[in-house]
C-alpha cells in the first residue's frame, strides 16, 4: 500500500514560537500536543455583547510567559464547543478563528479561549491546526531550554 507523500509539510518540535500578526503578537511560546484535538490560547475577560452579538476577550493577560504582552480584541464569528480535558471532564469554551504564523506558514485557524494561567505555556497547538501542515519530531524544540527560562520564565522538567 502506497501513501501520497506531502513534501510541503514542515518538521516542528514539541515547543515552538508562534505569532499572531494581525494582533501584533510575535514569537510566543507554544506547546505542541498531538493528544489534543483543538488548539487553545490563554484568554481572560471573555464577554458577549448581547446587543451586537460580539465576543470580546483579552489574550495572554497575566500569563507568566507572555512577558507583559496582552491584547484585547473581539470576534463576530465564534461558537461554543465542548472540550474534554486529559481527565475526561468536559467544559464549554468559546472558539474563535485567528491568523497565525508558525515557522514559514501563515494561515487562519481556530483556537478555544481558556484560562491557562497555571500552565507553562499560554498556547497549546492541537491536531486540528497541525494536521496536513506539519510533522512533529518530539525530540526537537524550536526554543531551547535556556531561552525558555530566560525569555519566558518556563522550566521544562526532564522525564528521566
Amino acid at each position: 500500500m502506497f501513501k501520497k507523500v506531502n513534501f510541503h509539510k514542515v518538521i516542528i518540535g514539541r515547543i515552538e514560537k508562534i505569532s499572531f500578526p494581525e494582533l501584533d503578537l510575535f514569537d510566543l511560546p507554544a506547546k505542541v500536543d498531538t493528544g489534543a484535538f483543538r488548539s487553545s490560547i490563554h484568554a481572560k475577560n471573555i464577554k458577549v455583547n448581547h446587543k451586537t452579538k460580539e465576543l470580546s476577550f483579552t489574550l495572554l493577560d497575566g500569563h507568566n510567559s507572555s512577558k507583559g504582552k496582552k491584547v484585547t480584541t473581539s470576534a463576530k464569528n465564534y461558537k461554543i464547543v465542548s472540550v474534554k480535558n486529559s481527565f475526561g471532564k468536559s467544559e464549554n469554551r468559546y472558539e474563535v478563528k485567528l491568523k497565525v504564523k508558525l515557522m514559514h506558514k501563515s494561515f487562519k485557524t481556530v483556537f478555544t479561549l481558556a484560562d491557562r494561567t497555571n500552565l507553562n505555556f499560554p498556547i497549546l497547538l492541537g491536531r486540528k491546526l497541525l494536521s496536513g501542515r506539519y510533522i512533529i519530531d518530539s525530540s526537537q524544540t524550536g526554543i531551547d531550554e535556556d531561552t525558555l527560562k530566560r525569555d519566558y520564565d518556563v522550566v521544562i522538567e526532564n522525564e528521566d
